[in-house]
């Protein structure tokens, strides 16, 4: 293995030159982590420094988890990826100009079901009344029913791809039906706690040491600086929502199961190598092979091949542009100012995660940024050129 003060070294230049708050970062060979660590700070006000042990609210990488959850549910026979989504749900889920198509788990997970990202008021609303159930967004007349809920095309369309975080609120409202359980609880009890992911976790209230969660930060550019745009908490977490009176099946919107999970870079190293050993780490299946195997698949693709996702599997991307020439199988995150990623390439077995919690940093016509570029080649170059020298 590489000398960590080397991995640090290069990790570090990219985070002066791109200006990063703070980056944690992991990265694995045949599918077991070889290095991780973290540079930087996760609190900039009050100097505390980023490793690898930081929690970090991962964004869209959490989608990973409610699809392998649904799909864990698939294997138990409670549901199939082509059963009708609105009867799982137990609502009329249909697109109004095709009311005669059933929207599917599989176009959930492909983004082709042709719901568009209209959910975030509805979201904000149930931290209030955690009762409001998704009919109120889901079903013409409701209060949060957007004019716009739908797309032009029909569902299960691979033109009318439209990347929609209400999939994945619709995805965690079945896992609840189907489960009877929490989704937060259902995660922690049947995903995480399984494979050792102790710092990891859907519910905020879980965590009992707030100092080890990173500040997500936001680039003003007309102050010049960084300011908190998330998870400022200094130590003290907020006043939990009272769920005592909530139903499972409900609303799945509650524990933000498309962007919610707040996780390390050592556990999410645990779930990318159950993912790269095809639903299975050191002994702990967690997906049936053959399931994790379609997870990772192309099950939707983009013509021309233009766009950030250009092929898909389950809730998985599949992309040639993070490390050119090879095909690596992941998901990224970006929200409040944080940039993370977790891919791992089904050939060679090589995996990377990262995290960064701030960066000023556009993506240039690239579909990702200079930063991962440069941190994929930077690992990619230590750990292989190490790898080939054995």
């Amino acid at each position: 293995m590489s000398k960590p003060d080397k991995v640090a070294l290069r990790l570090q230049e990219t985070m002066d030159r791109r200006r990063i708050v703070g980056m944690a970062c992991a990265f694995l060979i045949r599918g077991r982590l070889v290095w991780s660590g973290g540079l930087g700070l996760a609190d900039k006000e009050r100097g505390l420094p980023v490793s690898d042990k930081t929690i970090f609210r991962i964004a869209s990488i959490s989608k990973t988890v409610t699809a392998a959850a649904l799909l864990q549910l698939a294997d138990r026979g409670l549901c199939g990826l082509d059963d009708d989504a609105g009867k799982l749900v137990g609502l009329p889920l249909r697109h109004p100009a095709f009311p005669g198509q059933p929207v599917t788990l599989r176009q959930l997970m492909t983004h082709t079901s042709g719901l568009r990202d209209e959910y975030a008021g509805f979201a904000a609303a149930s931290r209030q009344d955690p009762m409001i159930p998704l009919s109120e967004l889901i079903v013409p007349g409701g209060q949060w029913h957007p004019t716009k809920l739908w797309g032009d095309k029909p569902p299960g369309d691979p033109s009318g791809y439209e990347y929609s975080n209400l999939g994945a609120i619709v995805m965690a409202t079945i896992i609840e039906r189907l489960s009877g359980e929490r989704f937060d609880r259902y995660c922690r009890k049947h995903l995480f706690e399984p494979l050792g992911m102790r710092d990891s976790s859907f519910n905020l209230q879980d965590f009992e040491e707030p100092d080890r969660i990173a500040v997500l930060y936001e680039y003003d550019a007309d102050a010049g600086d960084y300011v908190p745009a998330a998870d400022a908490f200094r130590g003290c977490l907020p006043e939990p929502t009272d769920l005592r009176d909530y139903v499972p099946g409900a609303n799945g919107s509650l524990f933000g199961p498309q962007g919610g999970l707040r996780t390390t870079i050592a556990d999410l190293s645990r779930w990318l190598e159950m993912l790269a050993g095809k639903g299975e780490r050191s002994g702990v299946r967690i997906l049936r092979k053959e399931t994790a195997e379609q997870m990772q698949a192309r099950q939707w693709s983009r013509v021309p091949q233009e766009g950030f996702y250009r092929e898909g599997g389950l809730q998985l991307q599949r992309t040639h542009d993070l490390m050119p020439g090879r095909l690596m199988i992941g998901h990224p995150g970006d929200a409040y100012g944080l940039r993370s990623g977790m891919y791992f390439d089904p050939e060679a077995g090589i995996g990377l995660i990262y995290a960064m919690n701030g960066l000023d940093d556009a993506k240039e016509g690239h579909v990702f940024t200079a930063a991962e570029t440069e941190l994929a080649t930077a690992m990619a170059e230590i750990f292989l050129r190490k790898k080939n020298q054995r």
